[in-house]
């Protein structure tokens, strides 16, 4: 007996796979340094300077410090959502798009099991759920996976 389900998801899967030309590991590294020099910049124009400002210490985990941590998540998760790119993806013209929708449109789920927690379980064990994407045939993480999404190029 076959499962209606996994007949669907494999028949999106290919014509995901005719239709997308996935992003592999290089160009989403490249993605998210880009990603990481921009949170970088806005920590050192916005965070330390309110730091510097309100005379908080790095001694001690402060109030800043959580806004800085929100700031970062919230920009991952809301660009991720809003438009499938964060800055970083923009510039090298890849996008996160959905595997269970015929059009791409993330869910709001999905972009939270995406970048929360499924980014935690990739950072485990040496990172090994993002190197997964050099292996896996349609270039998925372990984040990707959990959250039934692919990273592919933006044709535009």
């Amino acid at each position: 007996m076959s499962d209606p389900d996994a007949i669907q998801a494999l028949e999106n899967s290919q014509e995901t796979s005719r239709e997308h030309q996935f992003a592999g590991f290089w160009i989403r590294v490249a993605a998210t340094l880009l990603d990481s020099l921009f949170l970088i910049g806005v920590s050192m124009l916005i965070f330390n300077s309110l730091r510097r400002n309100l005379g908080v210490s790095g001694d001690f985990l402060s109030l800043i410090d959580l806004l800085e941590a929100l700031f970062g998540l919230l920009y991952l998760v809301l660009l991720t959502w809003w438009t499938g790119q964060t800055l970083g993806k923009q510039i090298i013209g890849i996008r996160v798009i959905s595997a269970k929708h015929a059009r791409g449109r993330l869910t709001g789920g999905q972009v939270i099991l995406r970048e929360v927690l499924g980014k935690l379980l990739s950072s485990l064990v040496f990172c090994i759920g993002y190197m997964w994407v050099g292996w896996n045939p349609q270039k998925q993480g372990w984040h990707d996976l959990l959250a039934k999404t692919y990273v592919i190029w933006d044709r535009k």
